[in-house]
């Protein structure tokens, strides 16, 4: 039997209509959202082929510090060695294939199997095989520890998330977030330090976080931080003061030079908190939004940063975390404590839950859900783009249905 494509799932009318102007073409079929096989083909043909964000790096703070992730199924080991490089490894034994790191670990000195004790360094190399020959150190016989260490995965770290690539044949990582690096580089975000991290699950597809790349939304989704369409568009001309930027595997979002400024919100003027530095000489940033695809968003304002990554779980089921970070000693002392927790209300609600509903993500992910119950409709294949708002929309789907055509 042969296995299902991206052709056989959406079928080829679904894809030449992606394939059109964002004018005239048509969005992914429900199928892209609800069934499992595609699930499954993304899985295997596209997580594997790109740069996955897993973790923060912060996470893993010190060398010896190490934790079990999944990606595309598959079982890793993040960790940071002995030189405090942050390395990944699957988290599979070279001997009867158990998993190593079954929960997150300090101060390591290496990893050791829990079902018959091998032993590897943190570079991944076997060092120990206990009575293998059944003699304590395997002295008569012991496995080629050269042909037996753990079994590494191209790994990175920009801009505090940490990056995997299943299968090695990437672009290098610089390559690959070069598209919204262009709008960074002005930027001193290694001097940014981690203020908070959050978690979520919603019932909705992963695909619907980079679908909502676009600011259409904002005063109708959003009411209470983005209430005025004037502020979104010019009302006279009808153009968008947002730059729209898609290119290679990055979608960004950034507020024209030309348009005017937002008004901050008065909780907010009233606890600024200090902006992100930049460069001498550099104009006045005035912030950016990238989606990093597959799977990581990043949003970067005046004085904070927020990446978050988003894990697949099911067709209808999607893991969030997400991180704020603030200049310095700005993200701990008690002194901007106010001001950290405005930030935090902003994106989270005070409720700090879905049920609320009173923060940016919540709003956004309870609109997700909406969208995936609509996907269960048979009028729900019948997707548009408006050529204002949602080119990043239009760009996103036709990368994922590229990159699973790919051979």
């Amino acid at each position: 039997m042969q296995s299902p494509t991206v052709e056989s799932i959406l079928g080829k009318q679904a894809i030449a209509d992606i394939a059109k102007p964002v004018e005239s073409a048509r969005g992914l079929p429900a199928a892209a959202y609800t069934s499992q096989a595609f699930f499954d083909l993304e899985q295997q043909r596209l997580f594997p082929r790109t740069w996955v964000g897993v973790a923060f790096a912060e996470e893993i703070p010190q060398p010896g510090d190490a934790m079990p992730v999944v990606v595309a199924g598959v079982p890793l080991i993040l960790l940071r060695d002995g030189a405090g490089t942050v390395r990944a490894f699957h988290n599979v034994c070279r001997h009867r294939a158990t998993i190593i790191l079954d929960k997150p670990a300090t101060k390591l000195r290496s990893l050791q199997c829990p079902y018959h004790a091998w032993t590897y360094g943190l570079d991944g190399a076997l060092k120990a095989t206990p009575f293998w020959d059944g003699t304590p150190d395997s002295s008569r016989t012991a496995p080629d520890t050269a042909s037996n260490g753990l079994v590494p995965v191209r790994c990175g770290v920009w801009n505090h998330v940490i990056f995997v690539n299943l299968d090695g044949k990437a672009p290098p990582l610089a390559d690959y977030v070069r598209p919204v690096d262009r709008f960074l580089a002005d930027l001193d975000l290694d001097g940014l330090r981690l203020a908070h991290r959050h978690g979520w699950e919603f019932k909705a597809n992963w695909k619907l976080v980079n679908d909502n790349w676009e600011n259409y939304h904002h005063v109708w989704v959003h009411e209470g931080v983005f209430d005025k369409m004037s502020e979104e568009v010019d009302l006279g001309t009808g153009e968008s003061y947002t730059e729209m930027s898609p290119e290679g595997s990055v979608l960004v979002l950034r507020r024209k030079d030309s348009a005017p400024s937002r008004q901050a919100s008065a909780p907010l003027a009233a606890h600024a908190m200090p902006p992100i530095a930049t460069r001498p000489g550099a104009a006045p940033f005035r912030g950016c939004t990238g989606a990093v695809l597959p799977n990581t968003t990043v949003t970067i304002g005046i004085s904070s940063y927020a990446p978050a990554i988003y894990t697949p779980i099911a067709p209808g089921l999607t893991r969030v975390s997400m991180a704020w970070y603030f200049v310095g000693d700005a993200a701990t002392d008690r002194a901007h404590a106010a001001g950290r927790e405005k930030v935090l209300d902003r994106w989270l609600g005070e409720s700090r839950d879905l049920a609320g509903r009173t923060g940016i993500r919540s709003q956004d992910h309870w609109c997700m859900e909406l969208q995936q119950a609509a996907r269960g409709s048979p009028v729900a294949d019948q997707v548009q783009f408006s050529p204002t708002w949602e080119r990043n929309v239009h760009y996103f789907e036709k990368w994922v249905v590229d990159r699973l055509a790919e051979a």
